[in-house]
């Protein structure tokens, strides 16, 4: 995934709202958002290559996501995948806390990566290798975004999307195909170019949805949960040409 941005405690009635574009290889098998077949509480896409996911929520109201950081590049060797740590927290029962205590004694396995985990209650951060920003974070109150850009230095695409979010729960603009609006932009922003195809191109990092024969925006996603109890999850799903190929939501309880 190379772009999320969390609403937490920004809206009346919507204490966590989540929407992210997955950036991927195209070639690059993966399933679409479904119930998990070996975490039957947990609802997200799968990594059909690995086996561990890039944004998964539970019914318990977990959930976790993941870019990667290019500052610690994959080695010649394949090690663990980052998808897991996702799988992981959002499976398992741990505090965000003490979970992260755990990644962080093992981040030097994988390549450089930004992992968020939490609920509705509280947001955490870590990221991999650091660089100048704090290695751990909770997330405050407001709208906050990452992406595969440093966090001490994110690209443009990071503040449209802060900016976008919060404009929207600001106009109460909650649903679902507004919030997709806003990931699927990718016309150019007024003065700039629309960027090339690959997100190691500093050019792609003005626009939210890369289009890209052999790399793009493949899928989506939009979480929201109400102060009620309820969770939705509404995936999109795009092919090279960016066109959508499939749509799938589901609403349940939280326990």
């Amino acid at each position: 995934m190379c772009l999320v941005a969390i609403a937490w405690r920004a809206h009346p009635r919507y204490p966590l709202v989540i929407v992210a574009n997955r950036d991927e290889d195209h070639g690059r098998p993966a399933a679409p958002a479904a119930w998990w077949a070996d975490a039957s509480q947990v609802f997200g896409g799968r990594d059909l290559r690995a086996g561990g996911s890039w944004l998964a929520v539970s019914r318990s109201g977990r959930f976790a996501a993941i870019t990667n950081n290019p500052r610690r590049p994959p080695g010649p060797q394949p090690g663990p995948s980052r998808g897991q740590l996702v799988q992981d927290f959002v499976a398992g029962d741990r505090p965000s806390g003490r979970f992260l205590d755990g990644v962080q004694a093992k981040a030097d396995r994988y390549p450089g990566f930004c992992l968020l985990v939490g609920t509705r209650v509280q947001v955490r951060g870590i990221v991999t290798p650091p660089g100048s920003h704090p290695g751990r974070w909770t997330l405050p109150a407001g709208v906050s975004a990452v992406s595969n850009s440093p966090l001490e230095q994110p690209w443009p695409k990071v503040h449209y999307l802060e900016a976008a979010l919060a404009a929207a729960l600001a106009d109460d603009a909650v649903e679902p195909g507004r919030l997709f609006a806003l990931l699927e932009r990718r016309d150019p922003v007024p003065g700039q170019g629309s960027g090339g195809d690959r997100d190691d191109s500093p050019a792609i990092s003005r626009l939210p949805f890369i289009v890209g024969e052999h790399y793009g925006t493949r899928a989506s996603t939009v979480i929201t949960m109400d102060a009620a109890g309820s969770c939705e999850v509404s995936e999109r799903r795009f092919d090279s040409t960016g066109r959508l190929q499939g749509e799938v939501s589901e609403r349940f309880d939280l326990e």
